[in-house]
């Protein structure tokens, strides 16, 4: 079986007692994310009439070590369909092993986008962002993911593999899983060992294939425990008693930033051409570019969009939305800074009206085939430029001026 082994490209995450300790630096430093570094009482004492940062930051707490909690148990069920399906040759030739391997991604990956909200891309908070770590990029590493040098660790048939995150972790999982069996590498410039992996039978494609899927999948548990262990062990608790509350709360709404700098910008605009964020597409600016959608291969991308916008919508309640009116979350945070709950009102209903949306595009077709069917792709627009954009800049232009947060340091979401 194959064995990965951490490249200097890929810094190493099995020691929880490091990223414990990390964390109760990070979530100390006011300076290193996107807070103000001005402490509970200081903003009291500067007129802010929300008083229970307390239970708001206790109820995101949980929330994300839940987070973590459920995406190793889904990873872990996951890594024991990958298994079943690749145990042996007769194993490989069962397509309902197969099937049940792709349905048990699709779970593990709906974990994975939720988590994507907690911190992802250099902005957010806890073990998944900590400098040096970047837990959640191992994990998954779209659009860093390239098919291309997947395809050459498969037909090299490594036992030991250097492996930095674009050809690991779940996005190497989908294209290896729900690539169709018979399909040749994706390399452009053939070598001699993917001219060699062309001429195997379907059988022996799969074989391969499923050699290298073995050691992704072992090393995706091992980074989803990793995560799922700090939390419990020391970030939950760090967390929980930080002295500075608003540049903590702040480092939670640079990950709730996703939404607006990669939901939107890449998931959305990259394949319809870019133009509206100058997120360029490999087909270039101005041209619509399916091969660019996420989740190519799964065929899942509006379900992760949905499932991107719910995990926002729990962040900002504090809780599950049907539970909005009695947990505290970052809706009464405005009200108590407003005196009235209309804008708070206002960001409950746009959040609806976006997963309703999202919801009839999944219904209706993949994000592939809208973006090069003129009235799909129309209708994606209006919805780009309606209720998603009147989320992500509701976050933006007055969730946090009104509570007196910064936007992440990295954010490109600056004019969409």
């Amino acid at each position: 079986m194959l064995t990965i082994k951490t490249s200097t490209k890929t810094p190493s995450f099995s020691s929880i007692a490091k990223i414990g300790i990390l964390g109760l630096f990070i979530l100390g430093t006011a300076s290193c994310g996107g807070g103000t570094g001005s402490d509970d009482s200081s903003e009291n004492e500067n007129g802010s009439k929300f008083t229970e940062k307390t239970t708001l930051i206790n109820n995101l707490a949980d929330i994300m070590n839940d987070g973590y909690a459920q995406l190793d148990s889904s990873t872990m069920a996951f890594k024991t369909s990958v298994d079943a399906y690749c145990a042996d040759a007769t194993s490989i030739a069962d397509t309902a092993k197969r099937a049940a391997a792709q349905t048990a991604f699709k779970a593990a990956m709906s974990d994975v986008q939720k988590a994507l909200l907690f911190g992802a891309k250099g902005q957010g908070i806890g073990p998944g962002v900590t400098s040096g770590l970047r837990n959640m990029e191992v994990v998954y590493s779209w659009p860093l993911s390239d098919r291309c040098e997947i395809d050459k660790e498969v037909a090299k048939n490594s036992t030991a593999v250097m492996m930095p995150v674009n050809k690991r972790g779940m996005d190497a999982m989908e294209y290896l899983l729900f690539v169709a069996p018979s399909a040749n590498h994706s390399c452009p410039t053939p070598t001699t060992s993917l001219t060699n992996f062309n001429a195997l039978t379907e059988a022996n494609k799969q074989l391969a294939r499923c050699g290298y899927m073995k050691a992704v999948v072992d090393d995706l548990t091992t980074t989803t425990a990793s995560l799922k262990n700090a939390w419990a062990s020391s970030f939950k608790a760090s967390m929980k008693a930080s002295t500075d509350q608003k540049a903590t709360l702040n480092k939670v709404t640079d990950g709730m930033y996703y939404l607006a700098d990669v939901a939107k910008e890449e998931k959305i605009d990259r394949p319809m051409g870019g133009g509206r964020t100058d997120t360029p597409p490999t087909c270039g600016v101005g041209n619509v570019c399916p091969q660019d959608v996420e989740a190519f291969y799964s065929k899942t991308s509006f379900e992760h969009l949905i499932t991107n916008t719910e995990s926002f919508q729990t962040l900002f309640f504090g809780g599950p939305v049907a539970d909005k009116a009695t947990n505290v979350g970052f809706d009464d945070w405005i009200i108590a800074e407003d005196g009235n709950s209309t804008f708070a009102d206002k960001m409950a209903t746009d959040i609806a009206k976006t997963l309703t949306t999202l919801n009839n595009f999944k219904t209706n077709g993949t994000l592939q085939d809208c973006v090069v069917d003129t009235t799909c792709k129309q209708n994606l627009e209006n919805f780009y430029n309606g209720s998603f954009a009147d989320v992500t800049r509701g976050l933006r232009d007055t969730i946090l001026p009104k509570l007196g947060l910064k936007r992440p340091q990295n954010s490109t979401a600056d004019a969409d």
